[in-house]
């Protein structure tokens, strides 16, 4: 563990979704966090919170389909979503 993470990333298995949605919510009262990130193991899927300027998280994530591009601004990253699975069985 890193102290004061920017960035947190979930896999959501079919199995863990409630525990999952119910951690990625306790993360949002982590001062330090910036984004957070879950990634789908049964389809090419991305969903991603991004803490406001305002300090204030979405009610929402936003969703990143196969043909999208994951932008991270907290690590200053963005790639295909593609390349993130390209190694797998979805690819």
């Amino acid at each position: 563990m890193m102290p004061d993470p920017v960035l947190l990333i979930e896999i959501l298995s079919p199995g863990n979704t409630a525990d999952t949605w119910d951690n990625v919510w306790s993360y949002t009262t982590i001062p330090s966090v910036r984004e957070i990130v879950v990634v789908h193991s049964t389809r090419i899927l991305v969903e991603l919170l991004r803490r406001g300027a305002d300090g204030h998280w979405p009610e929402e994530p936003e969703e990143i389909g196969a043909d999208g591009v994951l932008r991270l601004e907290s690590i200053v990253f963005s790639c295909p979503l593609s390349d993130v699975y390209a190694q797998t069985h979805l690819a």
